[in-house]
């Protein structure tokens, strides 16, 4: 095990995998670009990340709708709107990871790219569906109206296409530590396969789901019994490096809102004086 590749690259990835989602949350809540608000949404992201590498469903994720920046009645609602909206745009990036994978081992080269792009397919679907929203019940279709945003909508879904990626390269990083070696078909495949079959089991963190599924996969494709148990191992490693990368992140969060708060009692307290 090469552990310092692990922790370098892998802390490296999760870092950028952290402050694409903080991008992509800021944009799909439609809040303006400036530093706080990155930083606080990058913070927010990572803690809900790691949240999630441990709860079923991947639910921990809901985590990040309390701690938007702007935190009133119509914030709450595109929050709700704005997370179902990542989780549609989530499930079709695992999708096309693995039809890529299969695309890629079956030979069709061009298939594999317009999969990868399917986050940005149905980025265009979901707008397409606005028509639907009045049908709605009343009180739902507040959450509906996300759905005719096509710019953000389209940005969001483009910005979630490299983001996976991103986790596939964490994904390679984590096996090539364990000095095994695999190609982008085989990553892609394990990738979508396992994460499909996590987010679709009740196990907090897919525990034991993970490691049948990625093992089945590599027997599959032809890997030694070796190489799956070995790959198995390094997918469930990721989880407790995506938690303590969350954790961090709740801290610094925390440590981030505490410093504002007295700073801003100090000059309220200046300004009285």
């Amino acid at each position: 095990m090469r552990w310092g590749l692990l922790a370098t690259s892998g802390v490296a990835l999760v870092i950028c995998a952290f402050a694409l989602r903080g991008l992509r949350w800021l944009i799909v809540l439609r809040l303006p670009l400036d530093r706080r608000r990155l930083w606080q949404s990058f913070c927010a992201n990572g803690a809900a990340s790691g949240l999630a590498s441990l709860t079923p469903l991947q639910l921990g994720e809901m985590l990040k709708i309390s701690m938007i920046p702007e935190c009133d009645d119509f914030a709450w609602q595109q929050g709700i709107a704005g997370f179902f909206l990542e989780r549609v745009l989530d499930l079709a990036g695992v999708v096309g990871m693995g039809l890529c994978g299969l695309s890629l081992h079956f030979g069709h080269t061009w298939l594999a790219a317009l999969a990868l792009l399917l986050p940005a397919w149905a980025g265009q679907l979901l707008y397409l569906l606005r028509t639907l929203t009045p049908h709605l019940p009343v009180k739902a279709q507040v959450y509906g109206k996300l759905l005719h945003q096509h710019k953000r909508i389209t940005v969001a879904s483009l910005i979630t296409v490299p983001l996976w990626l991103l986790y596939a390269a964490l994904w390679w990083t984590a096996i090539s530590a364990m000095n095994v070696s695999i190609d982008f078909d085989q990553i892609s495949l394990l990738l979508g396969g396992v994460m499909l079959t996590v987010t679709a089991s009740m196990t907090p963190g897919g525990l034991g789901v993970a490691e049948l599924g990625s093992q089945g996969i590599l027997l599959w494709l032809g890997r030694s019994r070796l190489d799956a148990e070995a790959a198995a191992v390094a997918v469930r490693l990721l989880t407790p490096l995506l938690a303590l990368s969350g954790g961090v992140c709740m801290l610094l969060l925390f440590l981030s809102n505490r410093h504002a708060k007295n700073f801003r009692r100090t000059a309220n307290q200046r300004y009285l004086d």
